[in-house]
């Protein structure tokens, strides 16, 4: 029996346990997977602006000229306050590395969704971001990129002007929409203007470039999406990042809308669930519990 399914038993007959189960390392360097980054090969000079637009080499490189927004974050992110996520942050750190020993992908742009929606996703993402950011010093950019139901602007207590959409859409350059914050480290896009079309913008050679280019810039990218159910952006989107972290929460854990996920992601390298809420708190207490 798989340790996911093992964890699916566990969440069914216990309810208070919490942990993410890996699915293992081999799935990283599934052929699959690498087809289909060959295929999204990045051309990010499309994002550069033109010179005579205010950023002079329109570099994300060059962070100084990047605006900066001073955060007033929701309470609930308990990365701010001393109580972090450690264990999710380390774990992911290690999976990379053990990635890196046995010449798997690089993991650099995580995707997090969910079985449904509420399950503590954008919380666990945004908390994760800062986590990395704050603790461990390491570069750090969170996307929005669940253009249907944003909600990280309102997280962080920015406003929400342009974001990724608008990046897509073609009116803005990508390095005009990626800000800085007053947290060392911690940079965030938001997710834009609102779209009619945010299956079609998100299938384009365009996201595969934000991606790429986030990636050579950053140490992390951290992309909070819709859940996977009912739209098909989470799907869509999972196959154009290096890995995805699938979110579940404690009250809602029957092993069939984990099993139902899992399924929907076969063929993604899928590194584990993070079973939220646990003791009534958005926490998750065992961070990949091996």
């Amino acid at each position: 029996m798989s340790k996911i399914h093992q964890a699916m038993r566990r969440a069914e007959k216990e309810g208070r346990a919490a942990g993410i189960v890996p699915s293992g390392i081999q799935q990283r360097t599934q052929t699959a997977i690498a087809s289909k980054e060959s295929s999204l090969r990045p051309a990010i000079h499309d994002f550069a602006p033109p010179r005579n637009e205010g950023i002079a080499a329109g570099s994300v490189s060059d962070f100084s000229v990047l605006v900066e927004r001073k955060i007033t974050p929701d309470s609930r992110l308990v990365a701010l306050s001393g109580q972090t996520y450690d264990g999710l942050r380390d774990e992911l750190s290690r999976t990379r590395a053990d990635a890196a020993r046995v010449g798997g992908n690089d993991l650099k742009a995580i995707l997090f969704t969910s079985v449904a929606v509420g399950d503590g996703k954008s919380l666990t993402t945004a908390n994760v971001s800062i986590s990395f950011s704050k603790e461990v010093g390491e570069r750090v950019l969170l996307v929005d990129a669940n253009l249907r139901a944003p909600s990280i602007h309102r997280m962080l207590g920015i406003g929400q002007e342009n974001g990724l959409s608008d990046v897509l859409q073609g009116t803005v350059a990508a390095n005009q929409v990626i800000f800085r914050t007053n947290i060392s480290n911690f940079y965030v896009v938001t997710a834009g203007n609102r779209v009619e079309n945010p299956t079609e913008l998100l299938n384009t050679r365009k996201m595969s470039d934000f991606l790429a280019l986030g990636k050579k810039h950053f140490d992390w990218v951290f992309l909070d999406s819709p859940s996977l159910m009912p739209e098909p952006d989470a799907d869509l989107m999972s196959s154009m990042v290096d890995a995805v972290v699938l979110v579940t929460r404690n009250s809602k854990s029957s092993a069939s809308p984990l099993r139902d996920g899992i399924h929907m992601l076969q063929g993604r390298n899928v590194l584990g669930v993070v079973l939220n809420d646990v003791d009534g708190r958005n926490v998750p207490l065992r961070a990949f519990q091996r």
